[in-house]
């Protein structure tokens, strides 16, 4: 889960594969260990709940592959006629399938955690709490050396369009710096419902043995996308569309030169899935 909200959606599917593409498909299958190390460090589990989470990990990997990424492909494939003509739709139609990639994701692993959960002991739960206090205090330090908000949304699009093999030129630069001036900064907003939202799980995971418990800790999961009610969802929906608009413009004024030089990145990400794919059908 991203630590902000991430208004440049739309450069989601189109990074997703960025790794693989440099180093190959070895990093995409060591894809569900690098996710089951990171749920390893939440407390102190014992070898069955380990040899579950490495499962569950590895079962994702599979699933994904199986099921998502040929979508992706999909998704790429269209984008690799994308001109400036149609940049506007294709654009749009790349963040609506990252919304429903993300929530796929989402569902696919709900149940696997509510399950989980279930296995969980009182210490525990709060070793997974005392984890997350530590991730808070750390970005709490890490806001307090952010600099100008703008700035850093300035620097994350250059570097989104520099991944994706396109080099901005003055103008678009500018348009980009004007545009961004539009989006409000809800750093420190998302971090306090964030917060609020673990201290509310935290409590979920210590009644696991009530009834009901499923069913109250699947809703709060699912909670997470909205959090903040709707005032909050409101500016996080016109954070978003102001991103889109920045990028489907952009693309839609770029140069053929420019054009060119994106197709050829889709094209290594088109590349890279199918060396996937292939390998994984091999199995």
């Amino acid at each position: 889960m991203k630590k902000k909200f991430n208004i440049y959606l739309s450069f989601f599917l189109l990074s997703i594969l960025g790794s693989c593409s440099i180093a190959g498909s070895w990093v995409y299958e060591k894809a569900d260990d690098y996710l089951a190390s990171y749920f390893k460090n939440y407390a102190n589990f014992t070898d069955e709940q380990i040899n579950e989470i490495e499962n569950v990990t590895e079962n994702y990997l599979d699933w994904f592959t199986r099921n998502e990424l040929p979508k992706i492909r999909a998704v790429l494939v269209d984008l690799k006629d994308l001109n400036v003509n149609n940049a506007d739709t294709l654009i749009i139609n790349t963040y609506v399938k990252g919304q429903e990639f993300i929530e796929e994701t989402n569902n696919y692993l709900e149940t696997y955690f509510v399950e989980f959960s279930e296995t969980l002991t009182d210490l525990q739960v709060i070793e997974i709490g005392n984890h997350f206090e530590k991730l808070q205090i750390k970005r709490k330090k890490s806001r307090k050396k952010e600099g100008i908000y703008s700035e850093e949304v300035f620097s994350d699009y250059i570097s989104g369009f520099k991944r994706l093999n396109i080099k901005l030129n003055k103008t678009q630069k500018d348009y980009i710096r004007k545009n961004i001036k539009e989006i409000n900064d809800t750093r420190y907003e998302w971090s306090v419902f964030q917060e609020k939202w673990v201290e509310e799980l935290i409590i979920i995971l210590n009644s696991r043995s009530d009834q009901g418990f499923d069913n109250k800790l699947t809703d709060h999961l699912k909670a997470f996308g909205s959090l903040g009610g709707k005032e909050f969802q409101s500016i996080r929906k016109m954070n978003e569309q102001i991103g889109i608009e920045i990028i489907s413009n952009t693309m839609s004024n770029a140069s053929e030169k420019q054009i060119n030089s994106f197709k050829r990145r889709i094209e290594t990400y088109i590349a890279s899935i199918d060396r996937i794919l292939s390998n994984r059908s091999g199995d």
